[in-house]
């Protein structure tokens, strides 16, 4: 009896090793990056109900509301797959951090874009 059997079984390979280093720079240019789209979505939103509470038709400014809750919901699934392909291909810093600032700013920024644009569509000053 022989130990390991010869017809083909080896060692498997070792786990590989560590990937690149993560920069912390590059995690705070992610996080950045979602901010900034956190910024656009808002001002977008804002826009939106402006351009709608000036037409003829009251309805089209809570239509602004509604595109400011659908461009949250595109800016999560572009930091989200952006994100991914980044941590998976090319620089996992900066996805991690795209990753990081999506989810610190969606509970700051969108709730405070929305009560704004409420506000100002109750209000009237748009």
């Amino acid at each position: 009896m022989s130990f390991p059997p010869q017809h083909g079984w080896s060692i498997p390979p070792p786990p590989p090793g560590p990937g690149r280093p993560i920069r912390t720079s590059r995690v705070f240019a992610g996080i950045g990056l979602a901010i900034l789209g956190q910024v656009v979505t808002i001002l977008l939103g804002v826009l939106a109900i402006y351009l709608g509470n000036r037409s003829s038709n009251s309805d089209n400014a809570v239509i602004g509301f509604y595109f400011e809750i659908a461009l949250q919901v595109v800016l999560f699934i572009v930091c989200l797959a952006v994100g991914i392909v980044w941590i998976s291909r090319r620089d996992r810093g900066l996805g991690l951090g795209v990753l990081i600032g999506w989810g610190v700013t969606v509970l700051v920024f969108p709730v405070v874009g929305i009560g704004v644009c409420l506000t100002l569509v109750n209000q009237g000053q748009l």
